[in-house]
């Protein structure tokens, strides 16, 4: 599992509700390189300037993640929006609630990249670019279990 994230350029939109310490150590434990935004605009300036292969994304934007999240669609990068309620203030539950946003982004990447392949094998390359979209949305809320 580790692989999957390693060397990966994960871009964290932070807003009110996320507190990403947790997370972003989570992911440097698994070699991914962190990139954090503390806003809509710096994340726009970010995935103009850099490429990016998934997103977190605070919920707690509301509206102003709109834009963020359909440029990401278009550049066909995979982002998750987290929730994360005052109980993850606390170190132990931010432990957890991360290695589930890892997860997540594991198999967000992992189905990236089995349909790209699928997609790749069923039709020439450049025939069907519409058929290579494979971004996807997640809503992480840690009291699911």
């Amino acid at each position: 599992m580790q692989a999957m994230l390693s060397g990966k350029r994960v871009l964290i939109v932070k807003g009110s509700l996320l507190a990403p310490c947790a997370l972003e150590k989570t992911l440097r434990d698994r070699s991914a390189k962190v990139i954090t935004a503390t806003n809509v605009i710096s994340a726009f300036s970010i995935i103009e300037q850099e490429d990016i292969d998934v997103a977190v994304i605070d919920k707690g934007l509301h509206n102003e993640a709109f834009d963020l999240c359909a440029e990401l669609n278009m550049m066909e990068v995979p982002y998750l929006l987290a929730d994360a309620p005052h109980e993850l203030q606390r170190p132990v539950v931010q432990r957890g609630a991360a290695a589930r946003v890892v997860a997540d982004l594991e198999n967000m990447l992992r189905t990236k990249t089995s349909a790209q392949a699928r997609v790749e094998s069923s039709f020439p390359a450049g025939r069907f670019p519409a058929a290579r979209s494979t971004s996807a949305m997640v809503v992480l809320d840690p009291e699911w279990s």
